[in-house]
């Protein structure tokens, strides 16, 4: 019996559809370019719905939940009051500000996990209430800020001195990676 003849495709050639996978062709990277004042509303939307989700989580979980023994039950719990929280600013917000783009902005904030976090992590903690205040808006400011940064990250992606290889998701993607090594770098600054 002869064997089947080897199919010659080098190895090179699956490295590079790899890495055109995982990078440029990622459908679930790739987004629409958006303007800068939406960004500027998503963010100071997100920072709101942190400073109102996280004091009212805490008393809802300390003086409800706990009392009626609900405590594991606690994500499942929150998840509507965030619900709450988010479409209500968003009619908020677009009876205060008519012209601002509020299309699809609580859907963008139920999608946000990063008050549901705060949340869980905030109610194993016996903070006080000044604490929670600081949580939330540290935390809801540093979204942002973050936000406006990848944004500003995006616009600039797109520089003619980057290799024509390496534009659009590649380099964001790297940009990204040392953004996150540049914040990794305030883990230690303040110490309790």
């Amino acid at each position: 019996m002869t064997a089947a003849p080897a199919i010659g495709i080098p190895m090179n050639d699956y490295v590079l559809v790899l890495v055109s996978a995982a990078l440029v062709n990622h459908l679930i990277l790739h987004r629409a370019p958006v303007s800068r004042l939406r960004i500027h509303v998503l963010g100071a939307s997100t920072a709101l719905l942190t400073l109102l989700g996280l004091p009212l989580g805490k008393l809802l979980y300390d003086q409800v939940w706990m009392t009626l023994g609900l405590q594991d039950m606690q994500l499942f719990l929150f998840l509507p009051l965030l619900a709450l929280l988010a479409w209500t600013l968003a009619y908020a917000l677009k009876r205060v500000q008519p012209t601002w783009p509020l299309e699809g902005l609580p859907l963008w904030l139920l999608c946000n996990s990063l008050v549901l976090g705060f949340l869980l992590q905030v109610t194993q903690t016996n903070d006080r209430w000044l604490a929670v205040w600081g949580w939330s808006l540290i935390g809801g400011l540093g979204f942002w800020l973050a936000l406006a940064l990848f944004d500003d990250l995006r616009q600039r992606s797109d520089h003619p001195d980057i290799p024509s290889a390496l534009r659009g998701l590649p380099i964001e993607l790297v940009g990204a990676g040392v953004m996150a090594m540049a914040f990794s770098g305030f883990n230690g600054l303040f110490t309790q």
